[in-house]
């Protein structure tokens, strides 16, 4: 009886599954060998595994059951290789390239070596690459392009030399780029502005050279944008103000000029950190910074800026970090002050950092109504005098206070014995008189003790000798008498920093005066007068024990 259609239909379908099943097989076996051989590669070219990271890649188990190596359920091909941490030093298999399935490779934080292979081009399907933290070398793949699923790469912290690969600007899906700390040069290229998905591209601490393209205000995802200590000249490009989203800007330590733009604040409203420090930016603070009212810190110091400071910012009650040091913003105005009172609602402010700033003011009572959790104050190096206001007693959570370097007068407020927590005091050059308060000895925390070159009086105070974590007391320059407390002394550590930096001059002086005293007595006419020789051998040989010892 001949088969009817419909059987031999059936027939044949089953006959081409089987085939289907056969072939499938036969891929996905093949598949696995060339991921198991490119695992066992990998191995072979580490030379240091300390943790034994590597230990259980061996042919005693499935290669998905391997530590550090992850598999896909329905292939049961490598996906996932995570080997962060493990002190593993070697080089990099080229046979890495053959793990078609990979989607992401993390070596972060090891000593791997060599160049970063071209085969790692062929892994179309990566979408992460973590290689920071080692010790790569040579250049970065131009057929990196090749990886045109790539998410993110990181290859910061490594020696990595040459120019960002123009290639690189072909990966459309590519949100976060980091290569800080590597060697590369050749620029900020324009052609990374194709990268209209980044959202965080950070280059620090690369000789690049060069300016900053506009392109970059192509990158409207951006966020994040580091580009510290890259040898940058020119201006910041106003493109870059369009970027709405940005939150963090880091172009610190560069050779930048030109000014901030006057709209910042308005078209940054997102921004929460601002790093400009170290370049040559010049003109006043734009006002407009008081409407970004999610900064947490603001940094701005060694720049050649100017003018009074008009920022309001009470309206920026995150801020916790403000540093506006070495900058020229004296006006010789009454009120050029008047920015520390918009301060006081600035609670989780930590740092205020005003150091060198040429500000010729009086300090105002309204210092101590900053946070609490005011840990640094430093307005040392200006031109501030009047008195020290008593209200800086207030400032309870303060472990260093720097006012050295000013035009202060009158009495050292005795609550500056409130400030418990106290670790640091710089009062150094300045023009204050009267007595140490006997407070000061509340400062248990005391570290170092500035009060050099003023016009300090009376006995030091005894109290002082409740301070006993000194280990600096600079006390020269001024009209102190007494003695250092003993309490002090009975502390190896405490004596020799007195000793070398406090009663230096004064030693120096006695043993001037008592020279000079040698040689009146050794040149007095009458013989009864005159200092026998055992007397000066002895007198010198004191003075000289003495110098030594300084």
């Amino acid at each position: 009886m001949k088969p009817t259609i419909s059987s031999s239909s059936s027939a044949t379908h089953f006959l081409i599954y089987g085939v289907v099943i056969y072939l499938t097989s036969t891929i996905i076996s093949g598949g696995n060998e060339t991921d198991h051989e490119a695992l066992l590669k990998i191995k072979s070219l580490v030379t240091q595994d300390p943790y034994g990271a590597l230990s259980s890649w061996n042919n005693s188990f499935h290669f998905c059951d391997w530590d550090h190596v992850y598999c896909g359920k329905r292939h049961r091909r490598v996906t996932y290789i995570e080997l962060e941490s493990n002190g593993l030093e070697g080089s990099l298999s080229p046979y890495v390239g053959n793990l078609s399935f990979l989607r992401m490779l993390s070596l972060r934080n090891n000593s791997f070596q060599g160049t970063i292979p071209h085969e790692l081009g062929r892994l179309s399907r990566l979408r992460f690459l973590r290689l920071y933290l080692n010790k790569f070398s040579g250049v970065i793949p131009s057929n990196i392009s090749g990886c045109f699923n790539l998410e993110k790469i990181g290859l910061s912290s490594n020696e990595l030399v040459g120019s960002i690969p123009k290639e690189i600007s072909f990966l459309s899906k590519l949100t976060f780029l980091s290569l800080d700390d590597n060697k590369l040069t050749g620029g900020t290229p324009p052609f990374l502005g194709n990268l209209t998905s980044m959202e965080v591209f950070s280059v620090v601490n690369n000789p690049l050279g060069g300016s900053i393209p506009h392109t970059l205000g192509h990158l409207k995802s951006l966020k994040e944008i580091y580009l510290g200590v890259c040898n940058l000249s020119g201006t910041i490009p106003d493109s870059l103000y369009n970027l709405s989203l940005l939150t963090n800007i880091s172009l610190s330590e560069n050779q930048l000029t030109g000014s901030i733009h006057t709209g910042i604040g308005r078209m940054l409203p997102y921004l929460v950190s601002l790093q400009l420090w170290g370049n040559q930016l010049t003109g006043p603070l734009p006002s407009s910074i008081s409407n970004c009212s999610r900064l947490t810190g603001f940094e701005v110091f060694e720049n050649k800026f100017s003018g009074k400071i008009k920022i309001d910012f009470s309206k920026l009650r995150d801020i916790y970090f403000i540093s506006m040091g070495i900058n020229n913003f004296g006006t010789k105005e009454p009120d050029e002050m008047s920015f520390i009172d918009s301060l006081k609602n600035c609670s989780k402010l930590v740092t205020l950092a005003l150091p060198n700033c040429n500000f010729q003011g009086v300090l105002p009572w309204s210092i101590g109504n900053l946070s609490s959790q005011l840990k640094h104050l430093f307005l040392n190096g200006n031109q501030l005098h009047g008195n020290l206001p008593t209200s800086i007693g207030n400032l309870v959570g303060l472990e260093t206070l720097s006012l050295a370097g000013n035009q202060f007068a009158g009495n050292i407020p005795s609550t500056i014995g409130n400030i418990q927590n106290l670790g640091v005091l710089y009062l150094s050059f300045n023009q204050l008189s009267g007595q140490i308060p006997h407070a000061m000895g509340n400062l248990s925390s005391l570290t170092k003790l500035y009060l050099s070159s003023n016009m300090l009086d009376g006995v030091i105070p005894s109290s002082l000798g409740n301070c006993r974590n000194l280990l600096a007391l600079i006390l020269y320059g001024n009209k102190l008498s007494g003695k250092i407390p003993t309490q002090l002394l009975q502390e190896p550590k405490v004596v020799k920093e007195i000793r070398e930096e406090t009663n230096m001059k004064t030693i120096i002086e006695e043993c001037v005066a008592s020279t000079v005293k040698i040689g009146v007595s050794c040149s007095m006419d009458s013989p009864t007068q005159r200092m026998d020789i055992k007397n000066v051998v002895n007198e010198l040989q004191h003075i000289l024990n003495t110098l030594q010892n300084i």
